[in-house]
């Protein structure tokens, strides 16, 4: 797999980025490779096939033949990798070479378009076809690397939860499916068992950008609900807010401020703050 996870410290900020790096250039060498293959496919293939959702958005999907039904037809399957380097070369074309494609909306990239973009883009210096290549920002990546670095650093488990599985909201922690009222509702993002904390994970960089504010807006907005909950539930959960990045990270004197009279049971810091929290309550 493409995703590489680097955790040599306990900086939170310095491991994710580490493993962007190291993700973006596994992400190359096998998008690379992947490439010469699609140049081999037909641009009128029936194997490809295109489909838009509700929001414009363009996906392909190349299949490959597995083998025979017992009534002898083909049987096919979708290629992952092939199929979502296809889109990721699609999104490319329709947000960086619409004009030179005669297009203006992504669900309007063809096929043969991509195979067009291949033949110079295959002859490109690395350093170039890096900007083509699938990005670690949209892997997980940041979430994985804290994830890890906290298991690595405490020595205890971290259960990385299905998105809505424990979402806290109007005072509960419930599935996301079992909540009318969603506006205010957030998403547990890891659980560490054995000490019962269930976190919401943050990075936000650089400073001043719109990414940056709308997402130290969300971990503030996670640190309410769960004062919600502590005021109506008088259990042993704990929640933390593991904030990495220089724009999260100056914020998070206010945070911490903002959790009030609960700060025995919720938490907010860095990376590194988190993982002596959790080892100051496993003594």
């Amino acid at each position: 797999m493409s995703k590489q996870i680097v955790v040599d410290s306990k900086n939170g900020a310095d491991n994710i980025r580490k493993s962007r790096q190291a993700t973006n250039e596994s992400n190359w060498e096998e998008d690379s490779n992947v490439w010469l293959k699609i140049q081999q496919i037909d641009k009128d293939s029936n194997l490809v096939s295109k489909s838009v959702n509700k929001k414009g958005e363009v996906k392909f999907t190349y299949k490959t033949q597995t083998g025979y039904s017992k009534s002898g037809k083909s049987k096919f399957k979708a290629d992952v990798n092939i199929s979502q380097v296809i889109t990721t070369l699609a999104k490319k074309i329709a947000n960086n070479n619409a004009l030179e494609y005669g297009i203006i909306y992504e669900d309007e990239v063809e096929f043969w378009m991509i195979l067009d973009m291949l033949e110079w883009l295959v002859i490109v210096p690395k350093k170039g076809q890096k900007f083509f290549c699938r990005n670690a920002s949209r892997q997980s990546v940041d979430e994985d690397a804290q994830i890890q670095t906290l298991e690595k650093y405490t020595k205890q488990e971290v259960i990385k939860p299905a998105n809505g599985e424990f979402t806290v909201a109007n005072g509960d922690m419930l599935n996301k499916k079992k909540i009318k009222d969603k506006k205010f509702a957030r998403s547990v993002d890891c659980i560490i068992p054995a000490v019962n904390a269930y976190g919401f994970l943050k990075y936000s960089g650089p400073v001043g950008s719109v990414t940056s504010v709308h997402q130290v807006e969300e971990s503030k907005s996670f640190i309410e609900e769960c004062k919600k909950y502590c005021a109506k539930h008088k259990d042993d959960k704990k929640f933390f807010v593991q904030v990495d990045g220089g724009a999260g990270e100056d914020h998070i004197p206010e945070m911490q401020e903002a959790v009030g009279k609960y700060s025995d049971r919720i938490f907010v810091g860095n990376t590194e703050q988190v993982i002596d929290w959790v080892l100051s309550l496993t003594k």
